[in-house]
């Protein structure tokens, strides 16, 4: 990748990184302005999403799987802006509890209940270590930079806007049907508090092991401690798993990694069962509808099917 600015390449780039990305930009920031909201982290979206469209070809080429993740960013932050007036009245608390008390329960107690009662210093570590944003939001972003300059930019902007839909969906959810967490249930128990704060719950014991506040730091600033259902963490190595599954020294990884987050999942007392379920239930139509839409991901795949059906039926 050439880093060199080249505003000389802007006479042939695309209309919508001249001029369609720095107007939005602009938009951007005069609405938090208005809100009087305007903090430095918007001022940092808007430079990287304008040096990703202006800087070079080189540089648009990364903006392609690039901004998806800007606009998920800005997305995830406006909602404190508005979530009191659309979500829904109802809190769901009993509901996510009794279901995995029904079907995974283990001597009374459903398997968050269980694992809180068999912890041990090396899970926590590991457990935490794979829940930390560096490694579940970090594993998408290198897939989609290694996509976008390996060939494979058809695959790296497929995974990408997947990865921002099935998260907008989530956000809906979250809101449509807004569900306490496991944590919640245990500090809390079965009575709506609309003034409690988020906590790392579980990850917290991960802080302790490494002498730093980082899980207090992120999940205890999250936008939501009623988003629950679905689980968007075992969404984004779901993704990955499946979008980066041709690249076969990237699979094991993948694979161990998924699975490692829908334990932790549970283990951190962060989600139920049914919410892994339900993120599951997101990531798979959102794939099937990107395949429905815009055909396969690799051509040849087509061309071979094509083949097959072509081929005459020999008697």
């Amino acid at each position: 990748m050439d880093l060199r600015p080249h505003p000389e390449q802007l006479r042939t780039a695309p209309r919508f990184f001249v001029v369609g990305v720095p107007v939005l930009c602009a938009v951007y920031l005069i609405v938090p302005a208005l809100l009087r909201d305007l903090r430095p982290e918007h001022f940092l979206a808007v430079v990287l999403a304008l040096v990703l469209s202006l800087w070079s070809d080189g540089s648009r080429r990364l903006a392609r799987v690039g901004l998806p993740y800007v606009l998920y960013g800005v997305v995830y932050d406006s909602m404190r802006w508005y979530e009191d007036l659309i979500r829904s009245p109802v809190i769901h608390l009993r509901e996510p509890y009794d279901f995995d008390l029904r079907l995974f329960g283990i001597h009374g107690l459903t398997p968050n209940e269980w694992l809180q009662l068999h912890t041990s210093r090396i899970l926590d570590f590991v457990c935490g270590l794979a829940y930390t944003p560096f490694f579940f939001i970090g594993e998408s972003i290198i897939l989609s930079i290694y996509m976008a300059f390996s060939g494979r930019l058809r695959v790296g902007e497929r995974f990408t806007w997947a990865f921002v839909i099935a998260n907008f969906i989530g956000f809906s959810c979250y809101y449509i049907y807004p569900a306490a967490p496991p944590w919640y249930v245990a500090d809390h128990g079965f009575v709506v508090d609309m003034t409690v704060h988020a906590s790392p719950a579980g990850a917290i014991r991960f802080d302790h092991l490494i002498g730093i506040p980082l899980m207090q730091g992120f999940y205890g600033k999250s936008a939501d401690v009623f988003g629950a259902i679905p689980s968007l963490h075992i969404v984004y190595p779901f993704l990955a798993m499946m979008y980066g599954w041709r690249l076969r020294r990237f699979r094991p990884f993948a694979i161990g990694y998924f699975l490692l987050v829908c334990f932790s999942a549970v283990y951190l007392n962060h989600h139920y069962l049914l919410d892994i379920f339900v993120g599951l239930a997101i990531a798979l139509p959102v794939m099937a509808a990107a395949r429905l839409l815009f055909g396969a991901l690799y051509p040849e795949d087509e061309q071979r099917q094509a083949a097959i059906v072509e081929q005459p039926i020999r008697t």
